[in-house]
């Protein structure tokens, strides 16, 4: 059988089955120029995690298509009796995921007067855990045990790996052969365990699966990337969103940023957005040896004015296992309940390949500034010659510190952000009295019009005087 892992980087979530799928709420480039479009990438893993000193929350979402009982999710943590775990709401994660979205934003077509080219475009309560306490016959305690939505949820903890995963597998839990060794180093730090898995359901169908918040006490700014490594064959897309009192990075891994200057528009050609935007990641990625968090967003959000409809589905009428009725705005209240309500929002992206998830990831306050959620593309290139129709000082330009960098073959200038702009070669015309001008294009280099020849016309009848007088 084939085997396929899906689990977020803070939630280690194991699965062994041959149709497991990995899904973050991506998104695509929305309505043409020069409206801004969303940069919304599918990643293989989306994740949303709030910081604070006295609480730390994390969000995971996955997907799941494979038999019930082969579907397991870990996650190594230190236990506290603040541990609390519950159904999350799909739209809240979607909401997090569209507003702290990147956006790029296409430059402005140059001549304003005319049209735009068609190219460019549940909780734990531990009174009621009834199988809690220390199995002595296993050497593994068990600090809770819930039913959380679809999920049957186990807290453990142990000091023989060996005894742990062989209570896991006793109990329903699926623990793949490259889960081994990431349980024996994080057994090794004296780490316990969430375990979840599917309940059993009588239909033989998947219940929904529904997202999993998990609530810790303190200050945890670290996310176990060798729960990925396990199941990951080649490399691993990651999103995620950090809330905070302040900027977040990557404290060992290298960190970037995306400039405007990242981006050429080519006005000869058809863009396309969401492959501009990778490239420009990817680029910088190697630069980086493929071990790069690029922080996408980093900027204050007043969360405080946000409301999120519910959107959760009802339960299928042939499932026997309940799913739970989730409401968004009460995870997001586990973000105020800590954080004020303009809350610092840091958005990463990764692309890491398995050998580079040898770590787990740490993360730290940044002395960095704010990075806006607007990109434009700041260079271009092949701009169009400049109407006919439009006379000095008309049209030009909408972004006014726009300088030509250079003349392509075409005697067209190329562009850059930073001055005002001309093309090679313009020769413009103004309106003509009745204000119905087309919009035809001059090459550059052709015959005098407009000012021109106007200063042309001028000089000729002061020469015919001036013969008439001698």
């Amino acid at each position: 059988m084939r085997i396929q892992w899906w689990m977020g980087v803070t939630l280690g979530m194991a699965a062994q089955l041959g149709a497991l799928e990995a899904q973050a709420c991506g998104g695509c480039f929305g309505p043409p120029p020069p409206t801004p479009r969303d940069v919304q990438v599918v990643t293989d893993h989306r994740m949303v995690l709030s910081l604070s000193a006295t609480q730390t929350t994390l969000w995971d979402q996955f997907q799941y298509s494979g038999r019930p009982s082969e579907f397991s999710w870990i996650l190594p943590i230190r236990y506290t009796p603040g541990l609390r775990i519950a159904i999350a709401d799909d739209g809240f994660l979607s909401y997090v995921n569209s507003v702290t979205a990147p956006r790029l934003l296409p430059p402005p077509f140059p001549w304003a007067s005319c049209p735009f080219p068609p190219n460019a475009g549940g909780a734990f309560d531990a009174s009621s855990s009834a199988d809690a306490g220390a199995r002595a016959d296993t050497g593994v305690t068990v600090l809770r045990m819930e039913v959380v939505g679809p999920y049957s949820v186990s807290v453990i903890r142990g000091t023989d790996p060996m005894a742990i995963r062989a209570w896991l597998q006793d109990n329903g839990y699926s623990v793949p052969t490259p889960v081994g060794p990431v349980i024996d180093f994080y057994t090794a730090m004296n780490m316990d365990y969430i375990a979840l898995r599917l309940r059993p359901d009588p239909t033989g169908l998947v219940p929904r699966m529904q997202p999993v918040r998990v609530t810790m006490d303190g200050y945890v700014p670290r996310l176990p990337l060798r729960m990925i490594a396990a199941g990951v064959a080649d490399k691993v897309g990651l999103s995620l969103v950090v809330f905070g009192n302040a900027r977040i990075e990557a404290s060992n891994f290298p960190n970037g940023e995306l400039s405007d200057a990242s981006f050429t528009w080519d006005w000869a050609g058809s863009q396309n957005a969401p492959q501009d935007y990778l490239n420009a990641f990817n680029a910088l990625n190697r630069a980086n040896g493929n071990r790069l968090w690029l922080s996408e967003v980093a900027n204050r959000v007043n969360v405080a004015s946000w409301f999120i409809a519910r959107t959760s589905a009802a339960p299928a009428p042939d499932a026997s296992v309940e799913t739970a009725t989730t409401d968004p705005m009460d995870d997001l209240r586990v973000i105020t309940s800590t954080l004020s309500s303009t809350p610092y929002v840091t958005r990463f992206r990764a692309d890491l390949p398995a050998a580079m998830l040898d770590r787990d990831l740490e993360l730290g306050a940044s002395d960095l500034g704010t990075r806006d959620a607007l990109y434009q593309y700041a260079r271009q290139t092949n701009i169009p010659p400049r109407p006919a129709c439009l006379g000095p000082g008309d049209g030009g330009f909408i972004a006014s510190d726009v300088t030509v960098v250079a003349p392509n073959d075409a005697g067209v200038a190329t562009s850059d952000l930073g001055g005002a702009a001309t093309n090679a070669g313009e020769t413009p015309i103004p309106a003509t009295a009745g204000g119905g001008a087309s919009c035809a294009v001059e090459a550059p280099g052709a015959h005098p019009t407009g000012w021109r020849a106007l200063v042309l016309g001028a000089l000729a009848v002061v020469t015919l005087r001036r013969r008439r007088r001698t």
